[in-house]
C-alpha cells in the first residue's frame, strides 16, 4: 500500500459511536469504510473493499452479532479485528477471545485508548504477514503533502495546505475556505481529508472540519467556534474532542 492510510472497516449500528470512530480515525490519518449497521453490510464491504483493520461492534443488532460475523470475515481472509463493546459481560468475552482479536475495547472509546490499540493490531499484523511473505499493511501515521493542486476554469491551481481554514461537506462536493476565498473540490469529504493532516485539523460537525491553526476563540457554552473570519457551530459529538485537542492554561 505504501504510503497510503490504512482503510478501516467500522461495522456499528449506534450512529453516535460511529461517529466519534469516523472523528478518530480522520484525526490518525486512516480512511473510514462504513460504517456498516448490519453484518450483511460489512461483508458486503469488505468483499468489494480493501481493508487493512475491521472496528467491530460485538453486540451488533440483526441475526448475525459481531463475533459470529468475525468468523465470516476471517474466513474471506485474514484481518485485524478490534472488538467494541458497550457491555463489559464475561459471556460475550468468552465467545470473542477464541477468534483472536487484536483489541477488546469499552465503549465509548477513548482516542488515545484506540490510537494504541490499532497500532498494536498494525504490528502484529504485520509481523506476521512478514513471516508468511504476505504483503505488510500501511504504517501510522501517514505523512499529509504541504501543498494540492486544485482543478480550476480548466487550470491546476496551487493550494498551500497550511491556507486552508476550514472544509465544508455538501454531498460529493467541498468547500475549502481560504482568506478571502473559497475553493471548490468536487470530492467526498473523506477523500478531502485523507490529503490533509490529521494533528491540524479537526471535525466540528459531521460536514465541518477546521484548521486549528485558524481557531480565534471556542465558547464550550454555546458550543461556538471562530475560525478565522467564521462562526461556526461544534456538534455535541465531537466537542469533547475539540477541547482535548487544545493547549489550554486554566
Amino acid at each position: 500500500m505504501g504510503d497510503l492510510a490504512i482503510r478501516v472497516l467500522v461495522v456499528e449500528d449506534e450512529p453516535i459511536y460511529a461517529d466519534q470512530l469516523e472523528a478518530y480515525l480522520q484525526d490518525l490519518g486512516c480512511e473510514f469504510i462504513g460504517p456498516a449497521t448490519d453484518a450483511r453490510t460489512a461483508l458486503s464491504l469488505f468483499r468489494t473493499e480493501a481493508i487493512d483493520l475491521v472496528l467491530l461492534d460485538v453486540h451488533l443488532r440483526g441475526a448475525v452479532d459481531g463475533i459470529e460475523l468475525a468468523g465470516q470475515l476471517q474466513e474471506l481472509r485474514a484481518v485485524p479485528i478490534i472488538f467494541l463493546t458497550s457491555r463489559a459481560d464475561d459471556e460475550a468475552f468468552d465467545r470473542a477471545r477464541p477468534l483472536g482479536p487484536a483489541a477488546y475495547l469499552i465503549k465509548p472509546v477513548a482516542f488515545d485508548a484506540l490510537k494504541r490499540a490499532m497500532a498494536l493490531a498494525i504490528d502484529s499484523f504485520s509481523g506476521a504477514a512478514a513471516d508468511s511473505s504476505a504483503a505488510p499493511v500501511a504504517p501510522l501515521p501517514v505523512k499529509a503533502p504541504e501543498t494540492l493542486f486544485i482543478k480550476e476554469n480548466g487550470l491546476l491551481e496551487k493550494i498551500r495546505v497550511s491556507e486552508i481554514q476550514s472544509v465544508e461537506a455538501d454531498n460529493k462536493v467541498c468547500r475549502l475556505v481560504l482568506a478571502g476565498r473559497t475553493v471548490v473540490v468536487r470530492m467526498p469529504l473523506r477523500e478531502v481529508m485523507r490529503h490533509l493532516p490529521p494533528d491540524r485539523f479537526v471535525q466540528i460537525q459531521r460536514s465541518y472540519h477546521i484548521n486549528l491553526d485558524y481557531l480565534e476563540r471556542f465558547d464550550p457554552v454555546r458550543n461556538l467556534a471562530q475560525v478565522g473570519e467564521q462562526v461556526l457551530p461544534v456538534s455535541q459529538t465531537y466537542h469533547h474532542e475539540l477541547l482535548r485537542r487544545l493547549y489550554k492554561l486554566d
